[in-house]
């Protein structure tokens, strides 16, 4: 017997252990990677490029090649090219011999993919080939056949992979990187179109929207290939992206469960949050990281999120209030240097970019700011210079931090955080100032049962709110609220707006004032075109927001429904407008009935407009009747006073609150949640005035996200 025939005997018989070896419990969304001889195996996070060793040993001491993944038995297989043999491997990745007719044995196959449970294997030169794999379905020790389609094999392949939706075969040719499409029954081969990048790309995987994933040996780039439209395929569109950076090798090969997401539901993956123009979800290509290293952005390291999270979503809430690492500390001017704080974890490198001409993208020249700056672990301060022709506005900003270098503002990272920041970019002569602060919400609540307690559980309405102001030669030019619902307890629909009160509608330049709805421009701005003062309504019926899931929105525990409804007021005052009596922020923002709907026994039938529910001591608006509802119920207003909304213990129907606050669950008094309230409020807020902090609630009887 020859050697090499004792090298084969040796591995069939190291390996007869593994024979029944168990498949994959499921159809995973991780690719799989085989490299060296011995083969290693890793598992490859195509998102982001992070590879983790999974199997140094698959108990055979050989190179195996030509890998791909069968989700009809769930198990990899593969040619190992030491010993010319097929193998299969399960769960535990430990290399099962497979017996075989037909298999040549003038030369070895480092192509091949699984589709309908049959096995395909490409040689250039030599031909495609086939293998039922349904025998082994019964028995493992089967005698598989191959069989040869074509001797036809003109493409330099190094990998190929099936298509999950349409069936179709596809592989790049190396050396002219043309894309090509393989003919299951004849072996033909078909051009579709020219990906723009050579090299050997020996592993190729899809995933289950119909993206192709070619990763290259030399230097680890994964290109992503957009196979996703029929149409585009037929006409040779091919839209290809450098989509992540993984491990580089002489020698690749890959498999991946093509029906399968690409990100599983414990993603340990940070996305971006700006609107998609700037590329922030995986579709888009937008900018992500793996979350499990010592690699973050300020105090708190980044939750996993399944994609990037466009309005009304983003970081802070759909998860962790995790934004905390990038803070300007100087407003940013045009023409001028501003200081900007960034917190790193340990030390690593920063890219960061600013759209300066408010085009929606980051793509523009001089719009990367920063660009590998090494931080220190800790507070960073940094120099940002503005350019003089940066356009004054509203704009985007994005943080990128990693051990990794050379990021572009999109594509994945192995390491770190990405934060995108909203920015308002001014000019001589302006100031800014903030409400609660540039980045934070406060906590806006209101109990709807004005002019009676009810169940005082203040969680009817819920709002996070937070303000800019723009100060221009001593008056506010210009005002931009955001916010968001963030919880709807009440029976009743209930509207919602905002009265600047101390200034006029005429104040507002309504053709510079804009208003957005999950970051959408809408038709009108809302400037309340009845009335005299100057009063925005931001919706009518906030309880159009409610899902069916749970009759109330975020206020039980149990109904951790997603956020779906943010808003954005942009307010441009005229420039003969006096601002000097406008009260300061948070303003004076209100809810009202629904016109035409019900709001309770004891007011006049449907009240509508004409109720409204104010912060304590803030006087309604010429819209309110004070002919019929001031006393009602245990309401104890003294307009005469300026005493409003408040009950005779100086209990308020409305609150806010300086922080991301949270609320009481439903039917659960404020002061049972926050019982030192009940002291502020006696008190008229001169003591308890911490009684909203963490730490001071029922942790049992207050509204906890889980998200």
């Amino acid at each position: 017997m020859t050697g090499k025939s004792l090298l084969t005997l040796f591995s069939m018989l190291l390996v007869s252990s593994y024979a029944n070896a168990a498949p994959f419990d499921t159809c995973p969304s991780k690719a799989y990677l085989f490299q060296a001889n011995p083969v290693q195996v890793y598992g490859v996070n195509l998102v982001t490029g992070a590879t983790a060793l999974i199997q140094s040993d698959t108990g055979i001491n050989a190179n195996i090649n030509g890998v791909g993944f069968d989700f009809e038995d769930r198990y990899i297989y593969g040619y190992d090219t030491t010993n010319k043999q097929l193998v299969r491997l399960g769960k535990d990745f430990k290399a099962q011999v497979l017996n075989t007719s037909g298999l040549p044995t003038d030369h070895t196959f480092f192509v091949g993919d699984v589709y309908n449970h049959v096995y395909y294997l490409y040689r250039q030169g030599r031909g495609l080939f086939k293998v039922d794999l349904s025998p082994l379905d019964s028995n493992p020790s089967a005698t598989l056949v191959v069989e040869k389609i074509s001797s036809q094999a003109s493409v330099r392949l190094t990998d190929f992979a099936f298509h999950p939706q349409n069936g179709n075969l596809y592989g790049i040719d190396n050396s002219s990187g043309y894309l090509y499409q393989f003919d299951l029954t004849t072996g033909a081969e078909s051009y579709i179109g020219d990906v723009g990048h050579t090299g050997t790309f020996g592993a190729g995987y899809f995933d289950v929207n119909g993206y192709y994933y070619i990763s290259r040996n030399s230097d680890g780039h994964i290109y992503r290939i957009d196979l996703s439209d029929e149409d585009n395929i037929a006409n040779g569109i091919i839209d290809v992206q450098l989509f992540a950076v993984g491990p580089y090798s002489n020698q690749n090969d890959g498999a991946r469960c093509a029906n399968a997401p690409i990100i599983d539901e414990d993603s340990t993956i940070d996305f971006g949050d700006a609107p998609d123009s700037y590329q922030t979800t995986l579709d888009s290509n937008g900018p992500r990281h793996t979350i499990d290293t010592d690699y973050w952005l300020g105090a708190i390291a980044p939750d996993g999120e399944g994609d990037g999270l466009l309005a009304p979503l983003d970081d802070n809430k759909a998860g962790l209030q995790d934004e905390d690492g990038v803070g300007f500390v100087t407003a940013v001017e045009a023409g001028l240097n501003a200081i900007v704080s960034v917190t790193a974890s340990r030390e690593g490198y920063l890219s960061a970019w600013i759209d300066w001409n408010q085009d929606g993208d980051f793509a523009d020249s001089g719009e990367k700011v920063f660009s590998d700056v090494v931080l220190s672990a800790g507070r960073n301060s940094l120099i940002l210079e503005v350019p003089n022709n940066a356009v004054v506005g509203s704009t985007w900003s994005r943080f990128r931090f990693s051990e990794q270098s050379n990021l572009e503002y999109f594509g994945g990272s192995t390491s770190g955080e990405v934060e995108d920041h909203p920015l308002l970019i001014t000019k001589d002569g302006t100031a800014v100032r903030y409400y609660p602060s540039s980045s934070g919400y406060a906590t806006i609540a209101y109990e709807d049962n004005w002019p009676y307690t009810a169940d005082y559980d203040m969680n009817d309405v819920v709002v996070r709110y937070r303000v800019t102001e723009t100060i221009k030669d001593g008056r506010v030019a210009r005002m931009v609220i955001q916010g968001y619902l963030a919880a709807y307890g009440a029976s009743y629909p209930s509207g919602f707006a905002i009265h600047l009160s101390g200034i006029n509608r005429t104040d507002i330049n309504s053709d510079l004032t804009y208003q957005y709805h999950n970051g959408e421009k809408l038709e009108s701005n809302g400037l309340e075109q009845d009335s005299t003062s100057a009063i925005l309504i931001v919706s009518t019926d906030l309880s159009t927001n409610k899902t069916e899931q749970c009759n109330f929105y975020r206020s039980v525990q149990w109904c951790q429904e997603e956020i779906n409804f943010s808003f954005e007021l942009d307010i441009a005052t005229t420039e003969s407008a006096d601002t000097s009596n406008l009260m300061s922020m948070p303003y004076d923002p209100f809810i009202f009935a629904t016109p035409g709907q019900y709001h309770g026994d004891g007011l006049p039938l449907h009240p509508g407009r004409t109720l409204e529910i104010h912060l304590a001591d803030h006087a309604p608006t010429e819209k309110f009747d004070d002919e019929n509802l001031y006393g009602l119920g245990v309401d104890a207003s003294e307009p005469n006073q300026n005493k409003y909304f408040k009950t005779a213990g100086n209990l308020p129907w409305a609150l806010v609150v300086p922080s991301e606050w949270q609320w009481p669950l439903e039917r659960v008094d404020l002061v049972v949640a926050y019982p030192e309230f009940a002291t502020y409020a006696e008190s008229g807020g001169q003591f308890s005035q911490d009684w909203y902090l963490d730490e001071n609630a029922v942790q049992s009887n207050i509204f906890i996200p889980e998200e």
